[in-house]
């Protein structure tokens, strides 16, 4: 079930705009960084950003191969066929 938010969530952050501000927000939130997990500030930071991009909808049940579909900008099931 959607976060009661996500319609807005998608007004504010889907949009050109909306998602350089986003982009900003996850890098505040070390998105893409290595986290040390003894600093319990940057783990509560990053937790930020993952609870934004579950009321998003990107992340939660069921859109892990999006996800990593869209990370690597193939299907995980086409990275499998090459391999085999």
């Amino acid at each position: 079930m959607p976060h009661p938010l996500q319609h807005k969530y998608r007004e504010v952050f889907l949009n050109s705009l909306g998602q350089q501000v986003l982009a900003d927000i996850l890098m505040l939130c070390h998105f893409g960084a290595t986290l040390n997990p003894d600093n319990y500030v940057q783990v509560a930071e990053y937790n930020v950003g993952v609870v934004i991009l579950s009321r998003l909808g990107i992340l939660g049940p069921g859109t892990l191969s999006e996800v990593i579909g869209s990370i690597a900008h193939i299907t995980p099931n086409e990275s499998i066929e090459e391999e085999g």
